[in-house]
């Protein structure tokens, strides 16, 4: 009975190891999404994990934000799989935050948006949440952002 229960132990442990991590499954799923990602029509890429496509352009002689500025933006954010974590848009409330307090991915991009831009961002967790995650994401996501950045103070 011993023998048997350590075998079945030994199997179990076996099995656990040689499954891949969920947090880094996930960052195996961001990588690939990106390098797919940038090869599709009108996406640019800012640096590596950090890819946006513009859906709308605002004005060009509009004033880019720093990241001493606030920014009035509509966010609609997801996962690779399209589940939504958060929206300003589906509330109808946009958000005004000094741009220094977003994640490392969405204060890079914004800074070369102009009032009225709406682009959207595909970020790698390490401009994001990284491992940590947050209720709603999981550790290692990729985020999709539609950012529409309505004013610059």
């Amino acid at each position: 009975m011993n023998k048997l229960l350590v075998s079945l132990f030994g199997l179990l442990f076996i099995c656990a190891c040689s499954q891949e991590e969920p947090s880094l499954s996930n960052l195996n799923k961001s990588e690939a999404f990106l390098s797919m990602n940038i090869d599709k029509d009108g996406v640019n890429r800012v640096e590596s994990g950090l890819q946006y496509k513009v859906l709308q352009t605002g004005d060009v002689t509009g004033f880019r934000p720093s990241l001493e500025n606030t920014v009035t933006a509509h966010f609609h954010g997801t996962l690779i799989d399209g589940e939504v974590f958060w929206s300003s848009v589906d509330t109808n409330e946009p958000l005004v935050i000094n741009l220094s307090q977003l994640i490392v991915g969405c204060q890079k991009v914004m800074s070369l948006m102009r009032p009225g831009d709406k682009w959207r961002v595909f970020i790698h967790p390490n401009m994001a949440y990284g491992q940590e995650g947050r209720p709603g994401i999981p550790s290692n996501s990729l985020l999709i952002f539609d950012i529409e950045l309505l004013e610059v103070s």
